[in-house]
């Protein structure tokens, strides 16, 4: 009994942050969310999956430009193939019985997450109640309220890349399999694979997307090819502006489109490469790392900024100035940057640049220490 009630004491900050989870996901089902966005699910991938067992083609009906009353919202299948087979429970139900059931599956990945992180020794001082302030200033947070409102699938993706680094097993093909799901998380996971030499993992999950596609090219009689770069398409076409990353930077330049992804994916992956290879291996390090590159060169709505929850927890194994500035730049990005009174100028290039640039003063100060650790 004695044990039992130490246990529970000990974990009473992971009791608190469920209690404060559940109260918040309750309130996103009734579309009283802190921050008022009342987007109502609409880009839970609920749609194709749907469609899927109507034997409808969704890409089929997406060309057609006559899906309103298919499509709900912004639903698009801008996703790998994989996505809509991932979401093919949800198509069972009826939409808002689906709101439900993915309100339930966010909170067990966002309390797996808290565990992830608990459970992990980063050398920190103070650590539980480090990770417990961290994780409810994310519940807070407006990137993450605009996340579980509308039902994205970046909060799987999050779960994912937690998984995928701080997981003690060795199982990475499910997070990995996962997280590719979403092209602009995909490139430099699969540097970081390679240099990891996970090469099989990456062979195994091109596989089960290739046999995909064939079912997918089968059962429909849909072009196999085609399908293959649908997303690709879909997305160019679909897909809202980013809130500071390169790709969005680019624009329309250079306009061929394949020239203009191949400059992005090789400047990423080149820079990418050099800080690996000046820098000390860390598990929280190399998640920070690759979070940090993802949504500074690939396209990222505002949401997608609750990648830097591992940056939070990190910045409190650095120098009391370089902490300040990163909590400064985080506190900016998850309350600030989206207020009303910048909206004006929310898609000038300009005020991304200035984004992107705090980002890289982010990766500058976690590189410069472990750069420093490795001169030592």
């Amino acid at each position: 009994m004695k044990n039992t009630l130490n246990y529970l004491f000990k974990k009473k900050f992971f009791f608190i942050f469920l209690l404060i989870l559940i109260l918040l996901q309750i309130s996103n089902l009734s579309n009283q969310n802190i921050h008022g966005f009342n987007l109502g699910f609409n880009d839970l991938k609920w749609s194709g999956s749907n469609l899927f067992f109507q034997k409808k083609n969704i890409y089929e009906i997406f060309y057609s430009n006559n899906y309103e009353n298919q499509i709900i919202g912004t639903q698009f299948p801008n996703y790998l193939i994989s996505s809509i087979y991932f979401h093919l429970p949800l198509g069972y139900f009826e939409f808002d019985t689906a709101k439900i059931v993915w309100t339930i599956f966010s909170t067990i990945l966002l309390i797996n997450c808290y565990l992830l992180f608990d459970k992990k020794k980063f050398l920190v001082k103070n650590q539980d109640i480090i990770i417990f302030f961290s994780f409810i200033t994310l519940l807070i947070s407006k990137p993450f309220n605009m996340l579980i409102s509308n039902g994205n699938f970046s909060i799987v993706c999050f779960w994912a890349l937690n998984y995928f680094f701080l997981n003690q097993s060795n199982i990475k093909t499910i997070p990995t399999f996962l997280v590719l799901i979403k092209y602009s998380f995909a490139p430099i996971l699969i540097l970081y694979s390679i240099l990891q030499k996970k090469i099989k993992i990456l062979l195994i999950v091109l596989l089960i997307n290739i046999l995909l596609l064939f079912h997918f090219s089968y059962l429909f009689s849909y072009n196999f090819f085609q399908l293959s770069i649908d997303p690709l398409i879909i997305g160019s076409q679909t897909t809202a502006s980013g809130f500071l990353d390169l790709q969005t930077l680019f624009g329309n330049h250079p306009s061929n489109i394949t020239l203009k992804y191949l400059i992005i994916i090789l400047i990423s992956l080149a820079f990418y490469l050099i800080i690996y290879r000046l820098t000390l291996r860390d598990t929280l390090f190399d998640l920070c790392l690759l979070s940090l590159a993802t949504l500074i060169f690939f396209k990222h709505l505002y949401y997608d900024q609750v990648l830097l929850l591992p940056l939070l927890i990190y910045s409190f194994k650095l120098s009391l100035k370089s902490r300040v500035i990163i909590l400064s730049i985080i506190f900016y990005y998850w309350f600030i940057a989206y207020l009303d009174f910048l909206h004006p100028i929310r898609y000038w290039k300009s005020f991304m640049l200035f984004n992107n640039s705090l980002c890289l003063i982010c990766i500058y100060l976690i590189f410069n220490s472990k750069r420093l650790s490795k001169k030592k």
